[in-house]
């Protein structure tokens, strides 16, 4: 159990993943937010979570890819939650004829089916890059990734403003 209202989960193969997760992660706490950044596998309960974001390299219905079954593990606890996912990995490679990549198609058919409030797909990482996580993605793509996870930061603090962590100052 945590005190985190926010709990972004990821399953990482390379890293790539892991650096978009710990991006969105920071993204929230900027916002005020009090969040849990945790490796989806490691992942037993959900209480004390008011929403959850899930990042995966891909989201497969018939295999496991989300962190050894973490939506089938969790699917009732996510139904009470917010939840986004997004996918990371090399995007582009299977285009499909709607202009959207197989990739996009594979997490925006997976949010669909569990009630997600949104997805998202970024490209691959190069952890090696640079000092900043998301050095080793095209500058387009940073900024995609700060963008929705400010969109989230807003979303949560519209619809739910309690879960803005409380902060004292200490006086000197």
């Amino acid at each position: 159990m945590s005190d985190a209202n926010v709990l972004v989960a990821y399953a990482s193969q390379t890293g790539s993943t892991a650096a978009i997760a710990g991006t969105i992660a920071a993204e929230l706490r900027r916002s005020g937010l009090s969040v849990d950044c945790r490796p989806a596998s490691d992942v037993r309960d959900l209480s004390g979570y008011s929403a959850i974001v899930l990042g995966s390299g891909v989201f497969l219905a018939r295999r496991m890819s989300d962190g050894g079954g973490f939506i089938a593990r969790h699917g009732a606890a996510l139904g009470a939650r917010r939840v986004w996912l997004f996918a990371a990995g090399p995007i582009g490679r299977g285009r499909t004829g709607a202009g959207g990549t197989a990739e996009d198609i594979g997490v925006m058919h997976v949010a669909r089916g569990i009630g997600a409030r949104g997805a998202a797909t970024f490209g691959a990482i190069d952890p090696s890059a640079g000092s900043d996580p998301l050095d080793g993605l095209e500058p387009t793509n940073q900024a995609r990734v700060r963008g929705w996870a400010r969109t989230i930061a807003a979303d949560l603090m519209a619809s739910e403003p309690s879960m803005v962590r409380q902060t004292r100052v200490a006086n000197a």
